[in-house]
């Protein structure tokens, strides 16, 4: 299984080509991407054709995880037939999107995603081709999600992504030892900012009392500092930390 990162920027950034949230796992002929933010459309074809895509997951609701399902459904609806990957995602965000293009059109079909056919998000788990899904709630806002992928049948270990989460304990029922942990830490070294996100330091707590393999730091604001926080975080976990930057690839064993 192979972790690539299409896009790992925060919900506002002014470093040209960084586009938002976007991980694209693979495995065999599977193809799943971890949200769909600011700009992963555009950037996912540096690595596959988004019709090769399998299955999209969303963690949340905020559009920095999201708005790119919109030039991907004009791409799948007019460029390619209406057959697009399967989407899961938290309940109401298919409402939102028909809402959206609804003060366009009044005449708008009844689910603009309708070419991206799939079940609301719950927890529990969902097959993706060849890889299983098990999403937790996250504290973040109503309906945020984490998930662990990882190789269905094979109970190897797996990749955890947190999503946008608050509270670093809240990933522990989905970290199994051996993990690879993909953890926002958008504060940084700190200050905390209000309590939404992440530091360095709390994610590197989680690896730890989940007995994690490797830590990823990803979705850092802009202006705090990457390469503290990667300090920082390998200072609480004694594990490899990277930083997540697009283009990173990592085989997750």
């Amino acid at each position: 299984m192979r972790l690539t990162v299409v896009g790992c920027a925060p919900a506002y950034t002014s470093r040209p080509g960084r586009a938002a949230s976007c991980y694209l796992v693979e495995h065999g002929a599977t193809r799943l991407a971890l949200d769909f933010g600011t700009g992963a459309f555009a950037e996912l074809w540096r690595y596959i054709t988004p019709t090769d895509l399998t299955a999209i997951a969303i963690s949340h609701l905020h559009a920095d995880h999201n708005v790119d399902l919109i030039p991907l459904r004009h791409w799948v609806k007019y460029e390619k037939g209406g057959r697009g990957p399967t989407l899961h995602a938290p309940a109401g965000l298919r409402r939102r999107m028909t809402d959206y293009q609804r003060f366009a059109d009044p005449q708008a079909e009844p689910d603009f995603l309708a070419c991206l056919p799939g079940d609301d998000l719950a927890p529990g788990s969902f097959s993706a081709g060849d890889l299983l899904v098990e999403a937790a709630r996250v504290t973040h806002i109503a309906d945020s999600f984490a998930f662990r992928v990882s190789v269905a049948g094979g109970g190897g270990t797996g990749l955890v992504y947190s999503g946008d989460c608050a509270v670093a304990n809240d990933l522990l029922p989905l970290l199994r030892p051996g993990d690879t942990l993909l953890c926002e830490a958008a504060f940084g070294v700190g200050p905390t900012g209000g309590g939404a996100h992440l530091t360095a330091a709390e994610a590197a707590g989680a690896a730890v009392a989940g007995g994690a393999a490797r830590l990823v730091l990803t979705h850092i604001l802009d202006g705090r500092d990457e390469a503290g926080s990667v300090a920082q975080a390998s200072g609480v976990f004694s594990g490899p930390v990277e930083l997540a930057q697009p283009g990173l690839s990592i085989d997750i064993r």
